[in-house]
């Protein structure tokens, strides 16, 4: 065993985070830096999932790699993360986050492709059998916000929508969904949850911006918060109530619970993963979790009630580990309690983060008898993007994790 590895080893006690208690076994596929998001899909059509990372796609079982669009310049894997004087290349993949959905619905997946916060979203049409040649690309929203964006289905009706933050002008942004259009080559129809009207952003190094609460930023989850069957919409300033006809387009009602100054009172917009609801008290409601981005900490808030109000407090997982700036559920152990995988998004910030060079570790979040949270390491040198995705790949009928970031990309088969 190597030096470094029987360090890093050491060390991961301290950091808050146990040795796994479920065996995963880590494949290699690339060690190109090509996307901080991830997915799966049957792309050719041949029985077997695929994987799909920002500019390209792995055609299982091999993983041979092909080009989705052209594969950008991405000099973030550097150890030492510094510009290559007249290089010509960019310091982030053009990828937050993928998706896999036949748009056009033709029988082939598609791509979705996040590019960054700020930036466009894209969907590409699968060109089916011709592997060599690049997709065809067509604009879906124009400029999208939150490091967390989502496609989902929110309203429980089998139909896929995008939730992400809207700039509307004047530095100004919404929290919307997006609806797919019946002719999908048009722009998707953003539809307004949150507007930003007393919510004010700030920063040394930006022009004060309004937002409305998961319209901007990092962090957003979808779960039931009032116990009434429908989910609802989570993000770092609270919660929004989905109404019973939300299609309708209306304002919903938004709870504001600071859950980012309540996590760390010293930082006003503490910035936070993707966010999930699960009762971990057992206590009959559902509770939070979230890690921090671009700090240290993991946290889940307990549900109680004040005064008949819904309110939160703030509980520790563990608090020496950073950028944990991804994060996904799914019941590993198959005991009926879900997991939360999350991951450290390694060179974030070009090492202006706290803990940028602290182990590249991936884990997972467990539940013992007694509902103790605790945080198991599943590998600690690979990290993760902004997105994790999990799916049984090798069909075993155990859950599998993947991930995609500056460390190339992994496969973690569940043992």
């Amino acid at each position: 065993m190597k030096l470094t590895t029987i360090f890093l080893l050491l060390l991961l006690p301290l950091l808050g985070i146990a040795q796994q208690k479920i065996k995963f076994k880590k494949i290699d596929i690339d060690s190109a830096y090509v996307s901080e998001g991830v997915t799966v899909g049957d792309i050719d059509k041949d029985g077997l999932d695929d994987i799909v990372a920002g500019d390209v796609w792995y055609k299982a079982p091999n993983w041979e790699r092909y080009e989705i669009r052209p594969l950008g310049n991405y000099y973030g894997m550097m150890p030492v993360p510094t510009r290559p004087v007249g290089s010509g290349a960019s310091y982030y993949a053009r990828c937050i986050a993928n998706y896999v959905i036949d748009i056009d619905k033709d029988g082939w997946l598609d791509v979705v492709t996040f590019n960054t916060q700020g930036g466009s979203c894209y969907w590409y049409r699968n060109p089916q059998k011709n592997y060599q040649q690049s997709w065809e690309e067509y604009l879906a929203i124009e400029l999208f916000h939150n490091e967390s964006p989502q496609m989902l289905d929110l309203f429980g009706d089998g139909k896929i929508e995008v939730l992400a933050g809207n700039h509307i002008g004047d530095n100004k942004y919404t929290l919307s969904w997006f609806s797919i259009p019946e002719d999908p080559t048009k722009l998707w129809e953003p539809h307004i949850i949150g507007y930003p009207d007393n919510f004010k952003y700030s920063a040394t190094y930006r022009i004060t911006e309004y937002f409305a609460p998961g319209g901007r930023g990092h962090g957003l989850g979808l779960g039931d918060i009032n116990g009434d069957g429908i989910k609802d919409i989570i993000t770092a300033q609270g919660w929004y109530e989905t109404p019973a006809n939300a299609k309708g387009y209306e304002n919903w009602t938004f709870h504001h619970v600071p859950l980012d100054s309540m996590a760390d009172t010293s930082k006003i917009h503490l910035l936070f993963a993707q966010m999930f609801a699960d009762d971990f008290d057992g206590d009959g409601d559902n509770d939070i979790i979230a890690g921090s981005a671009h700090g240290y900490g993991l946290w889940w808030f307990e549900q109680v009630k004040k005064g008949g109000k819904i309110d939160f407090v703030k509980h520790e997982i563990a608090m020496n580990m950073s950028q944990l700036h991804a994060m996904n559920k799914v019941d590993l152990d198959g005991d009926g309690k879900m997991e939360y995988v999350f991951g450290k998004r390694y060179l974030a910030h070009l090492g202006r983060d706290p803990g940028e060079f602290d182990p590249a570790v991936i884990g997972y979040v467990g539940r013992g008898k007694d509902n103790k949270l605790t945080a198991y390491v599943i590998d600690n040198n690979s990290a993760s993007g902004t997105q994790i995705w999990i799916t049984d790949l090798n069909k075993d009928g155990k859950p599998d994790v993947l991930s995609s970031n500056k460390k190339g990309t992994h496969i973690f088969l569940q043992e």
